[in-house]
């Protein structure tokens, strides 16, 4: 702190502050992706229709901070003096931080963003917002960067894991003591509120700056808006529709009855809006309802002409962004310049401001200041949604009975004969369900075309994405288009997203088979989309493990359904049936990870029949180890397996998986485990992913 400024002074120098230029011309336009596959899946009653290009849109924004330090004069509150001990970023620090200047790619244009932006607005807009008596400038949240599994993989255009983030800590909202000391009981539990829903507040989309992102900007309302409101229609990009599909709409957001901004909507409108939150018990509320069609489908032979702009792609990026984070406020940014949008959800309207010259910003403020207002802007508008989430539900009570150990038996010798009894049935009702599934099974790898389609979250398929299984393309011998009948395809639908991998994104799903006049038949399955070369090729070398292990007749791995490509140049997919939980979803760490011994042999029996197939897994580790709720174990994951491995790799890699199920687990890099090491086994102390 420069001891020459009193508080006052430094808090009219932040409020003046402008951040540097990126100091280089802009770059030539590069061409990377900028619309991911699940851009296309967003459901259609939540999809972009029309963009307002709103003149007075930072004018109304730049009033945020005014009606907070009026309530401050109106309640007698000082302000807290700029201190050592504090958050609030003083000329001396601002001059004193090293930013990179000269970078002209999305990343680097978002650490400029915070360094000179993001930690210059946290302290100030979080004080007079949330905590006006606090006796220090300290934030509720911070700018950051989130790698949260729902970003995707497949934009490489923007940059938009950057944010407005609630701090985490244990699961739970982290606070400084003098700032949860401050809060009322009501801001905290609607804090709470926002964290459980996606504690990313805003979304922040960072664009390069090269020539094509400044005209990106510079378009977004459409070619020279007038000084007036104008609007402009907006389509959504969708894959073309092939045949009679329905699919359910998903709930409707709330809108903030008031966001600085945005143009005020009757009350009767927001009323209509607002999500109806049920008094039944989560058992009986309705769910989604999952829709299948059985007609026959036609393929176009060719996929019809882009009309989208990278314009285009850019704004339902980011709106589906802010669909998926239910965020109302949209930062478009570039280094030099940048434009604020406000999502209506109610009339589904994007509101955007006009161009900021970042450097240069004088009207209505500096550029430090007009984030100010639009930090409490977006607090303000988050806190007014909060009150009309759902309540967290609390889970029903459940006595639970002591575990038992991994050797001890299940019951006393009086009760085994009903257990005995109780377990044939099961067992003939699993061999049924078996039957079932290889019946399936084999109709399935028939079959060439897989419809897939997206519903969960924000996400319902307008129309499916179709893939044919590799190498089986349809020769379409000079037609337009391919028909295909029931029989003849397969329905894809993705019920949930699972994580994000080296070899792609798994989902769970739901696969249905129609055969012929009969009633179709489902099963539940995995399914994995692969983007990117690297991706794709560790995906396809997956799939020849699998038709290697399938062929050999290998028990304990996944039943393999096939691997699809896009017919529109997207993503690989490799579908396998779903197997159950990780293994430490059911070893309680009290019990030091030790597996039953009943599943320990099965594990290993399942390695013995891949490694007598040929086949060194080289990636064994608790999440590639499933058990379902009937006992039975299998081992996933084949993107680094070995097909030419040794004896010796795969002696080791069987002893690796005995300690692991001992409870002596050691991550890949330090294999052996100490146990095979002190053995005097005679095994050498290569790494598991070594060479033989």
């Amino acid at each position: 702190m420069d001891p020459s400024l009193t508080s006052d002074e430094e808090i009219q120098a932040l409020l003046e502050y402008n951040p540097p230029p990126v100091r280089v011309p802009p770059g030539s336009a590069d061409g990377e992706q900028s619309l991911s596959f699940y851009d296309k899946h967003l459901s259609s009653n939540l999809g972009l229709k029309r963009i307002v290009y709103l003149p007075t849109l930072l004018q109304d924004l730049s009033k945020a901070m005014d009606c907070c330090l009026d309530f401050a004069d109106v309640q007698e509150i000082d302000l807290p003096p700029v201190t050592y001990g504090d958050d609030f970023r003083t000329k001396y620090q601002r001059e004193a931080v090293s930013v990179e200047t000269e970078s002209i790619d999305a990343s680097s244009i978002a650490r400029l963003y915070a360094k000179t932006t993001g930690e210059n607005c946290e302290a100030v807009s979080s004080v007079l917002f949330l905590t006006p008596r606090c006796s220090l400038w300290l934030p509720a949240f911070g700018f950051t960067r989130n790698y949260m599994v729902d970003n995707p993989v497949d934009q490489a255009f923007t940059v938009e894991e950057y944010s407005i983030c609630l701090r985490t800590k244990d699961k739970d909202i982290r606070l400084y003591p003098e700032v949860m000391g401050c809060l009322t009981d009501d801001k905290l539990q609607l804090l709470r509120r926002l964290f459980k829903r996606d504690r990313r507040l805003a979304t922040w989309e960072f664009l390069p700056y090269t020539t094509q992102a400044i005209e990106v900007i510079q378009n977004l309302c459409g070619a020279k808006p007038s000084s007036s409101k104008t609007t402009a229609p907006f389509k959504m990009c969708t894959y073309p529709p092939v045949g009679k599909f329905r699919s359910p709409a998903v709930p409707l957001p709330y809108d903030a009855e008031a966001t600085p901004g945005r143009p005020h909507i009757s009350r009767r409108s927001s009323r209509v809006r607002k999500p109806m939150i049920s008094k039944a018990p989560p058992s009986h509320r309705p769910r989604r309802r999952m829709t299948f069609f059985q007609a026959t489908v036609h393929i176009p032979s060719q996929p019809s002409p882009g009309q989208s702009s990278t314009v285009d792609h850019v704004v339902q990026h980011a709106w589906v962004t802010a669909c998926r984070r239910d965020s109302t406020f949209i930062i478009f940014q570039c280094g030099n310049y940048e434009r604020i949008g406000i999502r209506d959800r109610a009339s589904q309207t994007l509101y955007l401001s006009d161009i900021i010259d970042v450097p240069n910003s004088k009207t209505p403020s500096s550029y430090t200041e007009l984030h100010i207002n639009l930090y409490i802007s977006i607090l303000d508008d988050a806190m007014q949604r909060a009150a009309h989430l759902d309540q967290p539900e609390n889970p029903p009570i459940q006595l639970r009975k002591r575990q038992l150990d991994a050797d001890e038996p299940s019951g006393r010798p009086r009760q085994r004969r009903k257990i005995r009894s109780h377990s044939s049935r099961l067992r003939h009702a699993a061999v049924t369900v078996a039957l079932r599934i290889l019946d399936i099974l084999n109709d399935v790898r028939q079959r060439q075309l897989l419809l897939l389609s997206i519903q969960y979250g924000v996400y319902s398929s307008p129309n499916p994405a179709t893939f044919f299984r590799c190498g089986h393309r349809p020769n379409f011998t000079g037609a337009k288009r391919a028909a295909f009948k029931p029989n003849e395809y397969v329905q894809l639908k993705l019920t949930s997203l699972i994580t994000r991998g080296a070899t792609g994104t798994a989902h769970e799903g739901m696969l249905e088979v129609h055969h012929g006049d009969r009633e179709l038949t489902t099963c539940s399955v995995v399914a994995k989309l692969a983007f990117g070369d690297a991706q794709r090729e560790r995906m396809k070398h997956e799939a020849i493990i699998y038709e290697h292990l399938t062929e050999a007749g290998v028990r304990g791995i996944p039943k393999y359904y096939g691997i699809f490509e896009d017919l529109h140049d997207g993503p690989l997919v490799l579908v396998t049936s779903h197997e159950g939980f990780w293994l430490y979803h059911w070893v309680p760490e009290s019990s030091g990870n030790k597996v039953p011994m009943l599943w320990r042999k099965r594990f290993l029996l399942a390695m013995k029949e891949i490694h007598n197939a040929g086949v060194c897994h080289r990636d064994i580790r608790p999440e590639n180890l499933l058990v379902n709720a009937d006992g039975a174990v299998c081992i996933i994951d084949f993107d680094k397996a070995d097909l030419t491995s040794s004896v010796g790799a795969r002696k080791r890699e069987y002893v690796h998986l005995e300690n692991l199920v001992a409870g002596i687990y050691t991550p890949p890099g330090s294999f052996p485990s100490p146990k095979t090491a002190s053995s005097g086994s005679g095994l050498s102390l290569s790494p598991i992913h070594g060479s033989d």
